[in-house]
């Protein structure tokens, strides 16, 4: 292995490094105090409207769901919908359509998981997106350049 992959690989490791810190923890924890306190089912919606969008933009995460190993997967399907509402987003000029492309994913993650639990209420998958949309905010605002 050369210098330069060396370098590269160091480099790509602490930007995951900076982005599982910055991105994740703070929600685990928001996660542990919501699942324990209120209802580990409220807790399991919630970690699933930040959980996709989060995973979507982890670094990596694009070329290893749609490679060949992936491609007939749920994980590669899911990936390759998310990618479409995100290319008919992108069409549009309008801001709102990137976040609402976001949502759709875990919205229909979490209807699908409410058949075990039919008291589903989508309110915390709302605002498990919302707190990502806010991490989204602050990585623009803060500079942290992590997605």
């Amino acid at each position: 292995m050369s210098e330069n992959e060396k370098k590269g690989l160091e480099s790509h490791k602490q930007k995951l490094q900076r982005y599982y810190l910055y991105g994740l923890m703070p929600v685990l924890i928001l996660w542990a105090l919501l699942s324990y306190g209120i209802n580990f089912m409220v807790g399991l919606f919630f970690l699933i409207g930040y959980v996709w969008p989060y995973m979507y933009h982890t670094p990596g995460f694009a070329e290893k769901a749609s490679s060949a190993n992936y491609r007939y997967s749920f994980l590669g399907n899911v990936f390759k919908f998310q990618d479409y509402l995100f290319k008919r987003a992108s069409e549009t000029k309008k801001e709102w359509t990137k976040p609402v492309a976001r949502l759709c994913v875990p919205f229909l993650f979490s209807a699908v998981i409410s058949i075990i639990n039919p008291h589903w209420t989508p309110l915390w998958t709302i605002l498990g997106w919302a707190v990502f949309e806010g991490f989204v905010i602050c990585n623009k605002k803060m500079k942290w350049n992590l997605l």
